[in-house]
């Protein structure tokens, strides 16, 4: 319950910094009980580093049998152990995401499928539904298709959280519109394409949720910058790497500004925030 707990925490927008303070220290507790479960605990490492750029020591609990996340996949591939095999592929498309390289998110989320899903639905299935679907749509624009897989599969994504949606709106509704935005990006419904990049923004703001609203700027911005409007998509950029920054995602911020040649003062970290929230994580 631990791990899962600290996993929420994790994916679900919680300060970073915060997750990332007590790592090592929990991984030990939770090897004392059950080594088992502490395999799956590294992947929290794992995209704790990319997201922050901070190194951490997450394989010493398990002695000088497992050095690496590739020690771990191959004892997982020698026990038959398909429910570890997919987290692994879901975490490192996850990963992959985060460092831009769509096509090796692309071949990790194809794996995923050719592994049993469990019988309860994890959060891990969550951010896999989510990101496969933004991945498809993505990789159907910028690579193109013949045929209509890639967008077919982004928008069953997209229609699996509307289901969701109908549920939980604070941990939905946000990605649903986000997933819709991307949607009609891809089919060419512009009239209604910067509306549910707003909306989206607007619901993650609404629900505290802040590592998808900082996404949510990213990908507006990406939307403004393709169809050559330079000024507004910088400003969804500054504002997304504000964001990201405050989620703790350093790295990533970091990322962005380097690719779209962004400079900013320190304060300008300091002027936008969250702003109150149903759901404040900060």
């Amino acid at each position: 319950s631990l791990a899962q707990a600290w996993r929420f925490r994790l994916l679900g927008g919680h300060n970073l910094s915060m997750v990332l303070q007590s790592y090592e220290d929990r991984v030990k507790v939770i090897a004392k009980h059950s080594t088992y479960v502490a395999k799956y605990y590294i992947f929290d490492a794992i995209i704790l580093m990319e997201l922050t750029g901070k190194s951490i020591e997450c394989f010493s609990v398990f002695g000088d049998s497992i050095c690496s996340l590739d020690d771990l996949r191959s004892e997982a591939e020698s026990s038959h152990d398909n429910r570890w095999l997919r987290n692994f592929h879901v975490i490192k498309m996850l990963t992959a995401y985060w460092r831009g390289d769509y096509m090796a998110a692309d071949d990790h989320f194809h794996a995923t499928l050719t592994c049993p899903t469990a019988k309860m639905p994890q959060i891990h299935s969550i951010y896999h539904t989510f990101f496969g679907g933004l991945l498809a749509l993505h990789l159907h624009r910028q690579v193109g298709s013949n045929d209509d897989q890639r967008l077919n599969q982004g928008r069953q994504m997209m229609e699996k959280f509307e289901t969701w949606a109908q549920n939980s709106l604070p941990v939905f509704e946000n990605k649903w519109l986000l997933l819709k935005a991307e949607y009609c990006a891809s089919v060419g419904e512009h009239e209604n394409t910067q509306l549910l990049y707003k909306a989206s923004i607007k619901s993650a703001q609404d629900h505290g949720n802040i590592h998808e609203l900082a996404l949510a700027f990213e990908l507006l911005g990406n939307y403004y910058c393709y169809h050559g409007h330079d000024v507004d998509s910088n400003e969804c950029f500054r504002k997304a790497c504000v964001y990201y920054k405050q989620w703790g995602a350093t790295a990533v911020a970091e990322k962005l500004m380097r690719k779209h040649g962004l400079r900013m003062e320190p304060e300008a970290f300091s002027e936008l925030r969250l702003g109150k929230s149903k759901n404040p994580r900060q």
